[in-house]
């Protein structure tokens, strides 16, 4: 058979179709993005803005099947597929990829994780998806570190290996000491947490101050993502930006893909992420220079 994918809109290597690419190899088919003539077709989409953009239509005698979060959160793949080891040769891969754990502990309003893969579960050990081709893995988990004896099981095999990480996001409100030293063993090039809400500036500073006194340089080691749902919600980021600059911690906004961007909100996404303007200038004055 010949077996064509499709990836409308990965910033990534596409997990999925990696793992759809390794079992059809394994049967013995032919498979490769946008091949001619196909029996089969696998179509990936990620953001749901992108849904219009993949092609729907029906082929005469090819079956068709779409997947990945911005089609629906409930076309999963089957597990005969789910635990297999990713193709890596589909892309110009240059790491591993997976998830050791899948859902997560917490309920933000803005995550379709709860409702897609629901309570946490461990998933899958690095070295069932890790390549010795490669010198780095990519932890794609939403909650690494909500499986406190399997995250210490797994990145103690990771830093047995020599292994640098890449991650998608850890817990500030799980961190303490032990969880410090594992990360300060672990190759990673700058911890990423997440200030998502006001409320939770207690625990932030509360976790930052445990950082600092562990020994951490929290401006050149550490940053927080600030989420912002709409412009509605402008001055409450830029408050928590504010307050992680107080802490010397780097803060990184992060807007909702699906709402259009106003002015201010585009400044205020470049002047967090830029770190010269974000340290050097406060935004008040950066937005000032903007306008004159």
């Amino acid at each position: 058979m010949r077996i064509s994918l499709i990836d409308v809109d990965s910033k990534i290597p596409n997990l999925a179709l990696m793992k759809i690419s390794t079992y059809h190899k394994q049967k013995g088919d032919t498979v490769g993005f946008n091949l001619s003539n196909p029996d089969k077709i696998y179509s990936s989409i990620v953001f749901t803005k992108n849904k219009g953009k993949s092609n729907n239509k029906t082929i005469d005698n090819v079956e068709r099947v779409f997947g990945g979060s911005g089609y629906g959160l409930s076309v999963k793949l089957p597990d005969e597929i789910e635990y297999l080891k990713p193709d890596y040769d589909l892309y110009p891969s240059e790491y591993s990829q997976g998830f050791t754990t899948r859902g997560c502990i917490r309920s933000c309003y803005f995550c379709y994780v709860p409702e897609k893969e629901g309570k946490l579960v461990r998933n899958q050990h690095p070295k069932e998806f890790h390549d010795n081709r490669f010198d780095t893995v990519m932890i794609m988990d939403n909650n690494w570190l909500a499986d406190r004896n399997w995250f210490i099981e797994t990145t103690d095999w990771i830093i047995d290996n020599g292994l640098k990480v890449k991650e998608h996001g850890l817990d500030i409100r799980l961190v303490d000491e032990e969880i410090i030293i594992q990360l300060q063993d672990l190759h990673i090039d700058l911890w990423h947490f997440a200030f998502d809400f006001t409320e939770l500036e207690s625990i932030v500073r509360e976790k930052v101050q445990l950082l600092k006194d562990c020994g951490i340089n929290t401006k050149n080691k550490v940053a927080f993502y600030c989420y912002c749902n709409s412009d509605q919600d402008f001055e409450d980021t830029l408050y928590r930006c504010n307050v992680l600059k107080s802490l010397r911690v780097n803060a990184d906004v992060m807007f909702n893909c699906t709402m259009p961007k106003t002015q201010r909100i585009k400044s205020l996404m470049k002047w967090s992420w830029r770190k010269q303007l974000f340290w050097s200038v406060p935004f008040e004055k950066y937005s000032k220079l903007l306008h004159t």
